[in-house]
């Protein structure tokens, strides 16, 4: 089992992320947001676990990278758990690639990332924070063991002012439950110092369905007609009707551009909503010339 991989191998059909690599030091990510896809193909995928070694095996499987594509931390787990804090092993394999002139994208819930501003503002990264709302009672219910999103936004003002190009995901986007303050949170966003916005509605699989469910069961059978009888399937997943989502998202996207940054969506197929240069963000990384470390494996 490789720690280092290209991104989404199965080429989705809605996925229009520039070529890149996905890395993560762990398993498991134990914000538990409801949302989560990832219970639908990991064991236990709310239980953080450290991968053994995965920072010697990343050395070790660097000679089978491109170097001209950026490599993303992390996108089925968060890069910054808890157990970051003393295990440091995001630090320390961020620390190895941005020494070799690697182009990284970090990608998380966690202001945890603050700590290692001193090696990411002096190579080629940008960091990505989602934030799905500033009601923090929301947040709560939503993502229950994730930072506040108080927390968030002032990691993003402190790594944007500090020189660190910065995007967010305003994602997924559930109709009836955080649709409502949109405005608020993109004038947070774009006054904290955020570039570039990513936005998607909130793709249903059964078993993460049945959680949104539970926590808000008022909303089953409005919710349930929107993604079982008028959505459609796409793989595994439950979408909201095309025309819905497509007003929903062109609503945020004027928002973002009022604000003066960029938009796209993910995974939604709408190209003609997207303004910035890459849907993912990848475009903010910045293009330093840093004297690589030998390469000895």
């Amino acid at each position: 089992m490789t720690v280092i991989a290209p991104f989404d191998p199965w080429k989705g059909p809605l996925c229009s992320c520039p070529p890149k690599y996905s890395f993560s030091a762990y398993t498991g990510c134990p914000h538990a947001c409801l949302y989560c896809y990832i219970s639908s193909y990991i064991p236990r995928p709310f239980e953080c676990r450290a991968k053994k070694s995965p920072v010697e095996r990343l050395l070790k499987e660097l000679r089978k990278v491109d170097p001209k594509l950026h490599i993303s931390i992390a996108n089925s787990s968060d890069p910054y758990p808890p157990v970051e804090a003393y295990l440091k092993l995001t630090r320390r394999a961020l620390r190895e690639l941005l020494s070799r002139g690697y182009k990284v994208q970090l990608i998380t819930k966690s202001d945890l990332v603050v700590r290692d501003l001193d090696l990411i503002r002096n190579g080629n990264c940008s960091v990505s924070i989602t934030v799905t709302t500033l009601d923090e009672r929301l947040a709560s219910k939503l993502e229950p063991f994730a930072p506040s999103p108080k927390r968030r936004l002032k990691a993003l003002k402190t790594l944007a002012r500090s020189g660190v190009p910065c995007s967010a995901r305003l994602d997924p986007i559930i109709p009836g439950i955080n649709d409502e303050g949109i405005e608020e949170l993109v004038e947070s966003l774009a006054k904290a110092g955020v570039s570039h916005i990513v936005s998607s509605t909130y793709k249903a699989k059964a078993d993460s369905f049945e959680r949104v469910m539970k926590a808000y069961p008022k909303l089953r059978g409005r919710l349930y007609e929107l993604y079982w009888v008028e959505g459609t399937r796409v793989g595994r997943s439950r979408l909201l009707p095309r025309k819905l989502r497509y007003g929903l998202l062109k609503s945020v996207k004027e928002l973002v551009e009022e604000n003066g940054m960029t938009f796209a969506t993910c995974r939604e197929g709408f190209p003609n909503l997207q303004s910035g240069e890459t849907c993912d963000g990848s475009h903010l990384i910045p293009n330093r010339r840093i004297q690589p470390k030998l390469n000895l494996f």
